[in-house]
C-alpha cells in the first residue's frame, strides 16, 4: 500500500473516531474537497454510520459530494472537535479550510512491527509511543527519536529482534526526521519512505528508502551503515549525504557532503568523496561535481534552483503543494536559478515564478504551465 494511501485511512478512520488535531481536521477537508478521500469514505464512513438514523446514501443526488455528506455528518451527528480548549473547527468552516492550497508540514505514517499505524506531526505536546519495551518519541519540532537505552535485550532470541521493523513513509506535502536507534539522524522528504529494524545486526545496519533521503549517519566502523535504494546500494560507516530516488526523476541522484561512501549499482562500483555526487541511470553511474546547497536545500526549508528545467522545478512543487501539473503547448527549455522558501504561500510562489519569466496559473488544485 502506497504512503498517500495509508495517510489518507488514517485520516478518515480519525475523523470517524473524533481524534484528528486542528491541522489534520484541516489536511482531511483539503482533501475531500479535492474528492481524494472519497472511496475511503464510502467503505469506512457509511460501515460505521449508525443505522438507526436511516442515513439515505444510495439515494444521494449525484451532485452532492462526499465534502458535502461529511458536513451534514458533523451535523446530525453533533461532532465539534475542541482543540487546545479554544481552536472549534465546525461544518461552517469546511469551505474556507478546504480551498486554500497549503504548503506542506510535518506529517508521516509510523507503521509498527506488529502492523498498528500512527499519524506522526508536530503535535502541541510530546507524544510517547509504545512498540513493546521498546520507547519512542515523537516531539513538538515534527521529530522522532527511537531510545534503546532503557531496553533489556538480554534473553530475547536474536531472529525476534530481527523480524521487528518500523516504515516511516511521508504523504504529498509531508516531510519528517528520525533519529534511528543507532543515532543517526534521518530526514524524509515528501512521498519518501525508510524502512528500518528497531536493533541494527551485529555487523551491519541496513535501512531500505524510496523518494529522497538525507542522512546523517552515526560512526561506527565495527558496524557498515548500508542503505538500499532503487537500483543501488550504498554502503558507509559515519557520514552525510543526500539521496533522490523518487520513481519519476530520469535518474538516482546521491550527493556526498562529508566522509566517503561506496556506492553499488547494477553494474559497477565507485567511491565518492566530499563534494561530489553520482547520477545513477539504471545502467551507468556518473561521477560529477555536487551543488550541495541544491541538494540539500529542501531539508533546511527552501526551493533552490540553479540551472534547472521546468519539469524538474513543477515535481518538487507539485510534491510539496500537493497540486497537479498540467503543461499547455510546447514547454520552454530555459533553465531556472532562484532560492525561495517552502513555507510560502502558493500564490507568492507562483508570482515569483511569473516575475522570473514563468507563464504560470493556478486552477483550484492545478497548475498550469504555458509557454
Amino acid at each position: 500500500m502506497e504512503a498517500e494511501e495509508k495517510y489518507y485511512r488514517k485520516l478518515v478512520e480519525g475523523y470517524l473516531n473524533k481524534t484528528l488535531t486542528k491541522r489534520e481536521l484541516i489536511v482531511f477537508f483539503d482533501l475531500l474537497a479535492q474528492g481524494k478521500l472519497d472511496f475511503y469514505l464510502e467503505e469506512d464512513m457509511v460501515a460505521n454510520f449508525p443505522a438507526e438514523l436511516d442515513f439515505p446514501t444510495k439515494h444521494f443526488p449525484i451532485k452532492y459530494t462526499w465534502a458535502a455528506i461529511a458536513a451534514v455528518v458533523l451535523i446530525v451527528m453533533g461532532v465539534t472537535f475542541y482543540l487546545n480548549n479554544t481552536a472549534i473547527i465546525t461544518p461552517d468552516k469546511v469551505a474556507s479550510v478546504a480551498t486554500a492550497v497549503q504548503p506542506g508540514g510535518d506529517h508521516a505514517i509510523l507503521t509498527l512491527s506488529n502492523g498498528e499505524q500512527i499519524i506522526l506531526d508536530n503535535s502541541a505536546q510530546e507524544e510517547n509511543i509504545q512498540d513493546g519495551s521498546m520507547s519512542i518519541i515523537n516531539n513538538v519540532e515534527g521529530r522522532l527519536q527511537y531510545d534503546l537505552s532503557k531496553v533489556d535485550l538480554r534473553g530475547i532470541p536474536a531472529d525476534q529482534l530481527a523480524d521487528k521493523y518500523h516504515t516511516i513513509e511521508t504523504p504529498r506535502g509531508g516531510t519528517y526526521q528520525i533519529i534511528l536507534p543507532d543515532g543517526s539522524k534521518i530526514w524524509l522528504n515528501s512521498l519518501s519512505k525508510i524502512k528500518f529494524p528497531l536493533v541494527f545486526d551485529q555487523n551491519e545496519r541496513i535501512v531500505e528508502m524510496e523518494g529522497e533521503v538525507f542522512f546523517d549517519v552515526a560512526k561506527n566502523k565495527n558496524q557498515p551503515f548500508i542503505v538500499r535504494s532503487k537500483g543501488q546500494e550504498i554502503t558507509v560507516l559515519g557520514t552525510s549525504f543526500n539521496v533522490n530516488a523518487y520513481s519519476d526523476e530520469p535518474f538516482t541522484r546521491t550527493t556526498l557532503l562529508t566522509g566517503k561512501i561506496e556506492l553499488r549499482g547494477t553494474n559497477s562500483k565507485i567511491k565518492l568523496n566530499p563534494g561530489e555526487e553520482v547520477l545513477n541511470t539504471g545502467t551507468n553511474l556518473k561521477i560529477q561535481n555536487a551543488d550541495i546547497e541544491q541538494a540539500t536545500a529542501w531539508k533546511d526549508g527552501f526551493f533552490r534552483f540553479d540551472k534547472i528545467d521546468i519539469h524538474t522545478l513543477m515535481r518538487q512543487v507539485s510534491r510539496w503543494y500537493n497540486v497537479n501539473i498540467k503543461y499547455v503547448g510546447p514547454v520552454s527549455d530555459e533553465r531556472f536559478v532562484g532560492k525561495i522558501k517552502r513555507s510560502e504561500d502558493i500564490n507568492e510562489l507562483l508570482k515569483i515564478f511569473n516575475q522570473g519569466g514563468m507563464n504560470i496559473v493556478l486552477n483550484g488544485r492545478t497548475i498550469l504551465v504555458k509557454n
